[in-house]
């Protein structure tokens, strides 16, 4: 198995590990451990078209497993040195290295599992396949970035600003306001940021739970995002986690209030579609605030996948 990403660190994501010892513990939540600790096999290959002009047909897929919770611009280094090693002369940076499944560029910003699950299980199902499609082929381009698709500046940095800013936009939906994520200080931030990075899960969740959790507190609303097929525009609408009576929302009452043809809050038929969360179809009865906790992603957005059935 390849180097993991901790292995390739900044300087100064290395010398923070060397912290380690001294920061906050993780408390124990074996669900979100299991989360964590899932991946994808992916075989990497490179764009033929790209490869047959400098004579390089017969260059060897990388495969890598790939945590669900990172994003391939960690992985970009190792997937960039072993095509180098192969045959590929490459003149750049990272940030134009860029990856796409059957013709599809891949949202950098994205974590890698919600990738798996939009444009693998999603797709697959609404063609009407079964099974498994690991290890998930994705195609590399070390050339012609595709700004009109993909948000360019796709290097490590751009990737952990991103993912902050997404860490504030949940804090902010949470509690009306980023105030926990502000006041963390420098070091807490690069814990959690060298946690995720190293895939450290009691490095991250040793900060991150602090964030998640409201001293409690009810929550002012859920962070979640929905995604329907074909490319349909993500649904983020505001997500009380209780209802009218005051009771916690099921996540069919959450998605009733966004698809309700798709989710009826009382089956008088067969269902015809599904919510997935890491490749997995939970029951709609879950509790909406069990579920962004404990299932979220570590930007900590509950993403749930919607297949058709």
């Amino acid at each position: 198995m390849p180097p993991q990403p901790g292995q390739g660190k900044t300087q100064a994501a290395a010398a923070s590990s060397t912290t380690t010892s001294t920061s906050t513990p993780a408390p124990h939540n074996p669900i979100a451990k299991v989360i964590w600790d899932g991946s994808i096999p992916i075989q990497f290959t490179w764009d033929k078209d790209e490869a047959a002009a400098v004579g390089s047909n017969a260059v060897e897929s990388f495969f890598y497993e790939a945590s669900r919770c990172s994003y391939f611009s960690l992985l970009t280094s190792h997937v960039r040195k072993h095509f180098v090693d192969m045959a590929l002369h490459f003149i750049g940076d990272d940030a134009e290295v860029w990856y796409d499944y059957e013709g599809t560029p891949l949202k950098w910003h994205y974590p890698i599992g919600l990738l798996y699950d939009i444009h693998g299980l999603q797709t697959s199902a609404g063609k009407g396949m079964n099974g498994s499609l690991l290890p998930w082929k994705v195609t590399v381009h070390f050339q012609n970035f595709p700004g009109d698709k993909l948000i360019k500046s796709q290097a490590v940095d751009s990737c952990q600003d991103y993912f902050m800013s997404m860490i504030k936009e949940a804090d902010y939906l949470r509690n009306g306001s980023t105030k926990k994520v502000m006041n963390m200080s420098k070091s807490d931030q690069t814990q959690l940021w060298d946690g995720l990075w190293s895939n450290d899960y009691d490095r991250f969740w040793g900060m991150n739970h602090k964030l998640m959790m409201n001293d409690g507190a009810m929550a002012r609303n859920l962070p979640i995002r929905i995604y329907l097929p074909e490319n349909c525009p993500i649904i983020q609408d505001p997500v009380s986690p209780v209802d009218e009576n005051d009771q916690p929302k099921t996540l069919r009452q959450v998605l009733h209030t966004s698809l309700p043809d798709l989710f009826p809050l009382v089956e008088t038929g067969p269902p015809v579609a599904a919510a997935m969360i890491h490749g997995i179809i939970p029951s709609l009865d879950t509790s909406a605030i069990w579920a962004s906790q404990n299932m979220s992603y570590p930007d900590n957005f509950l993403h749930l996948v919607i297949i058709f059935k």
